[in-house]
């Protein structure tokens, strides 16, 4: 058996501390490196997660993505009404109109319009009924007739025409509300007597006097 002796200095022992020493330092490099890897993979992991969650599927795409839009200026489906004050609330003046109807008319659910004057010398309510989306209009101003007789109705004072404006095009609501526009007619024409009114189109109704001054008068419905 062979014995190395080990002289003061330790030199026979540096020999094994070194490469004790690199085989630590391996070591460490390997677990370093083995640690860089799973963190590497983590990362990865994360990111694909973080993707997959930022990129919605065609699925989710198509329920958060918007809807088509309504004709209607307002509304997707509320239109030229949308924007319309209430009738109640509504100045009354000539090319006004509101949604509803004035303080002091009674409204109809067979008639499509209507006509009564208005609590202001000179002046008409005319009321449509129908889409609430998709209104008719009156316009602002009335003229008067030479007389005659006009849809069954003596005009011994001349007969007042109303022009009516067709609702717009687009998607309609199958309701059906009022819709009040003020009026202008001729002052000679609002002389407290009946008066035969033309509504567009649609026929004639004769108009009664309001029953006070200050006060709207009394609707007349066009004959469903």
């Amino acid at each position: 058996m062979n014995i190395r002796r080990m002289d003061r200095s330790g030199a026979t022992a540096r020999p094994l501390v070194r490469a004790g020493a690199a085989a630590l330092g391996l070591g460490v490099t390997a677990a370093l490196a083995l640690s860089g890897c799973a963190q590497s993979d983590v990362g990865g992991s994360e990111a694909a997660d973080s993707s997959a969650t930022t990129s919605p599927s065609p699925e989710e795409s198509d329920m958060t993505s918007p809807g088509p839009t309504d004709d209607t200026g307002e509304t997707g489906g509320a239109g030229k009404d949308g924007r319309l004050p209430q009738a109640a609330d509504m100045e009354v003046a000539a090319g006004n109109s509101g949604r509803g109807l004035p303080p002091g008319l009674e409204g109809s659910t067979s008639s499509t319009v209507g006509a009564a004057w208005a609590p202001v010398e000179g002046l008409l309510y005319v009321v449509t009924n129908g889409s609430s989306s998709c209104p008719t209009f009156a316009e602002p101003e009335a003229t008067l007739g030479s007389g005659g007789k006009r849809g069954g109705v003596d005009a011994e004072n001349g007969v007042l025409t109303v022009q009516l404006v067709p609702p717009s095009d687009g998607i309609c609501t199958m309701d059906f509300v009022p819709t009040t526009t003020v009026v202008e007619v001729p002052a000679e024409a609002d002389t407290g007597e009946p008066v035969p009114v033309v509504l567009g189109d649609k026929g004639t109704v004769e108009l009664e006097p309001r029953p006070a001054e200050g006060e709207p008068g009394p609707v007349a419905w066009l004959d469903s």
